[in-house]
């Protein structure tokens, strides 16, 4: 077309209002809205019992429940601010202390908690860990990348990573109220395995979805 001026109109007539994105701290909080009812739903797909508050060292567990969450909320409006060109998100080394915190109580809460003679049992409650993380996630991850696509982003990559670390911290914040309130090794060391899969899975589903190329 070499009439540029008709092109221009042209363009100018199919251009159609874009809506503007709302607040970050609003996604999150709306988000949150959303997300955390629909993991809780799907936590009653699998077995599961409830903690037991009276129990010794339930104290550092609330707190732990409360570094995970506080950990994860920061982590998706991270993500959601990555999401938009220009933003300064929260870097992960100021989450890093809230992560070792909870790394640290995690630790102390398995000190003296004997190993069985017999693992099988125990194999079986800790798959249980795993496939509730897994199952209360897929939900929460749906629902981010859906978030996510409303602003596309310059590094999906990023954003993805940093929501798959908030989405992780929030489950393992609801895994904290149907699960013993001492950490078995294996126990622990399914629940990283769920935290990297959660991670992983994230970037991977989400990232055609989030890039700002498509």
């Amino acid at each position: 077309m070499t009439d540029h001026n008709a092109l221009i109109e042209k363009l100018g007539r199919e251009i159609a209002p874009v809506r503007r994105i709302r607040p970050t701290g609003l996604r999150v909080l709306a988000w949150l809205a959303v997300a955390l009812p629909c993991a809780v739903a799907a936590s009653f797909l699998v077995p599961r019992g409830l903690t037991d508050w009276s129990q010794p060292g339930a104290k550092l567990a609330i707190v732990q429940v409360a570094l995970a969450f506080l950990l994860g909320t920061l982590a998706i409006r991270s993500a959601f601010t990555l999401s938009i060109a220009g933003r300064r998100s929260v870097s992960w080394k100021a989450l890093l202390p809230i992560a070792l915190m909870w790394f640290g109580l995690s630790v102390i809460n398995m000190q003296g908690h004997d190993v069985p003679l017999h693992l099988s049992q125990h194999d079986d409650d800790s798959t249980r860990c795993f496939t509730f993380l897994m199952v209360v996630s897929t939900p929460m991850m749906l629902l981010m990348i859906a978030s996510l696509r409303r602003s596309r982003s310059l590094h999906p990559v990023r954003s993805l990573a940093m929501a798959g670390v908030g989405i992780a911290s929030l489950s393992a914040s609801l895994l904290a109220f149907c699960h013993p309130v001492h950490l078995h090794v294996l126990d622990f060391v399914m629940h990283l395995a769920a935290v990297l899969a959660i991670v992983a899975l994230t970037i991977l589903v989400g990232k055609r979805w989030v890039a700002l190329d498509r």
